[in-house]
């Protein structure tokens, strides 16, 4: 009799958990929940995919859509500033700058070849101003005159 107990009444041979009269692992079909779930990543996959197709269609078709900017709206384009500009070697670039400065002023060389225009050296062309003053009737520059003083200025009166 001690058979009888474990037996369902209803005949069947399921054996009860105490849950509503069967086990539960036996209510859950395994194939049906794995193929549920790779139906559902494929049409994920391929909702994924339809979207990023679609976005570009119409990103590109956005894009062909826009009208050119305006000249006036690019000439009043805020641009924001270039960064700082500064000098790694301050003191070695403005000595490089002299050095090529004196090379320039104390030498011989062409400005524009096609103009004929040259450049001398600093001396040799204040010597040529001051000799075409004075051809042409010009005073010569005056050389550094001291300044007047207190009592020159009341002798001058």
């Amino acid at each position: 009799m001690a058979d009888s107990a474990k037996q369902p009444a209803n005949g069947s041979t399921r054996v009860p958990d105490g849950r509503f009269g069967e086990k539960f692992d036996d209510e859950i079909n395994v194939s049906v929940v794995l193929w549920s779930t790779f139906v559902l990543t494929i049409l994920c996959a391929l909702g994924m995919w339809i979207t990023w197709v679609m976005q570009g269609y119409y990103a590109d078709r956005a894009e062909a859509a826009k009208a050119p900017p305006s000249p006036i709206a690019e000439a009043n384009e805020q641009r924001a500033p270039l960064g700082p500009l500064l000098q790694r070697d301050p003191e070695g670039e403005l000595e490089v700058l002299r050095h090529e400065m004196a090379e320039r002023l104390g030498s011989y060389g062409w400005v524009d070849e096609s103009a004929g225009l040259v450049h001398i050296p600093i001396e040799q062309a204040i010597d040529l101003v001051a000799a075409q003053a004075s051809t042409m009737g010009m005073a010569a520059p005056a050389q550094a005159e001291e300044a007047p003083t207190g009592e020159s200025l009341e002798n001058a009166e």
